[in-house]
């Protein structure tokens, strides 16, 4: 109850201090989405609409502030981002599952309908930077959680290590994967944010993320956070080359891995090798994908809308080749991959719209690099870094429609415009 009371106070200050910054609703209505208070509280902040709430507070500060906002200049950005939005939403209407379809379509459309709007109030470097460090401090959360049952001995395949429900990225390879794509941003803010400049606290807060971040790909047991970090090591060799720094970070994970890692996790690693033949949890996955061709053949330009992998139920054993496993079970199995889930659901129109926001997220950000270097440049470098790694552990995951990838695509348009101050 005094928690829950402290809490209501706080978002009451929050909620008041924003009204006239729509930097810090944005900030806001992200931190209530992403860590949802309501789902954990045992007192009367239980199952209240505190994420309608703060987002409808949000789009109120952005037609009362409307004179504080700037339009994004970049037509590609909004051609893609209200693109993709139509085009979801005609496939949701031309979907095969009527009955489910509007359940994922609210969630994904809320969703990009918030991230949009991000560099309308990210105005200023400042900005930027605050709405990063709610970010990881919203995700920290979950990675202390897990971080901290792994060092006492917990975790394990198929284990919740952060108990709670309602978290989007509670499942362990989607934890893991998210764990690592967040390293980048973790170093990033440490070195060359300004908050970490004046406090020293945040520097060290950023390295126990980054720590709490290996801890928790240990603790899931998910192969994904081993390829994720695999990409995190190439991204980090290929930018610095090699030298003795990033010679000693890059020996430091495994050495941080082999001395908490618990033998069950060594051998669930070691399984990668069958992975192509003889492995349920893999060749289901590359079974799925072979189908996802088959099916959007017959339904190329919208797909079949959200949760069209159900069509698959019971069939899968026709898509099997060789001597790999037989995959049997009477329901549908999902995407497992985000450029699947996007082909299967929206069609070949949407996969083109989704590519077309990871590639310019990635050039926006090297246009910061160009244009403003330095700090600003360091921070844009790891949001690149960050969408590739999600990307990569995406291989093996559904997660395309969760907000992170339209989060990094709204703050590297507002970070190549920002202002200084």
């Amino acid at each position: 109850m005094v928690t829950d009371i402290f809490m209501s106070l706080i978002l009451l200050a929050l909620m008041f201090y924003s009204f006239t910054r729509p930097h810090v609703a944005a900030c806001l209505a992200v931190w209530i989405n992403l860590v949802k208070p309501q789902n954990t509280s045992f007192a009367f902040l239980a199952g209240q609409p505190l994420s309608l709430i703060t987002t409808a507070l949000f789009f109120l500060v952005l037609i009362f502030n409307f004179n504080k906002l700037r339009i994004p200049k970049s037509k590609s950005y909004h051609f893609i981002m209200i693109g993709f939005m139509v085009w979801v939403t005609i496939a949701s209407f031309l979907g095969e599952y009527q009955n489910v379809v509007w359940i994922k379509y609210d969630f994904v459309i809320k969703t990009l309908i918030f991230a949009y709007f991000i560099p309308f109030t990210l105005t200023k470097r400042a900005h930027v930077e605050m709405f990063l460090w709610i970010c990881v401090a919203s995700f920290g959360l979950f990675l202390f959680m897990a971080g901290i049952k792994t060092l006492l001995g917990g975790g394990g395949y198929g284990v919740s290590l952060i108990g709670i429900g309602g978290f989007m990225y509670s499942e362990g390879s989607t934890l893991a994967s998210l764990a690592v794509c967040l390293i980048p941003l973790f170093v990033a803010l440490k070195s060359s944010s300004k908050i970490a400049q004046s406090w020293s606290a945040f520097r060290w807060l950023s390295l126990a993320y980054s720590a709490l971040s290996l801890l928790t790909v240990v603790g899931t047991q998910a192969r994904t956070g081993l390829v994720a970090l695999a990409a995190y090591i190439g991204l980090l060799l290929k930018k610095h080359k090699i030298n003795f720094k990033v010679f000693l970070a890059i020996c430091m994970i495994p050495l941080l891995i082999y001395t908490v890692a618990p033998k069950s996790w060594f051998y669930r690693m070691s399984s990668i090798e069958d992975a192509t033949t003889s492995e349920k949890s893999a060749i289901g996955r590359i079974v799925v994908w072979r189908w996802t061709l088959d099916y959007v053949s017959h339904r190329p330009f919208f797909g079949g809308g959200f949760y069209s992998y159900n069509a698959n139920a019971g069939i899968l054993h026709h898509y099997q080749q060789g001597d790999e496993i037989e995959i049997k079970q009477r329901g549908g199995k999902a995407f497992h991959n985000i450029f699947f889930e996007v082909l299967g659901e929206t069609g070949y129109g949407g996969l083109f719209l989704f590519l077309s926001i990871l590639l310019h997220t990635i050039l926006l950000n090297r246009r910061t690099i160009k244009r403003l270097g330095g700090e600003v440049g360091v921070i844009g470098g790891a949001l690149s870094h960050s969408l590739i790694i999600y990307c990569v552990g995406g291989l093996f995951i559904g997660v395309a429609f969760y907000p992170w990838i339209y989060y990094l695509y709204g703050v590297s348009l507002a970070l190549s415009t920002v202002e200084e101050s």
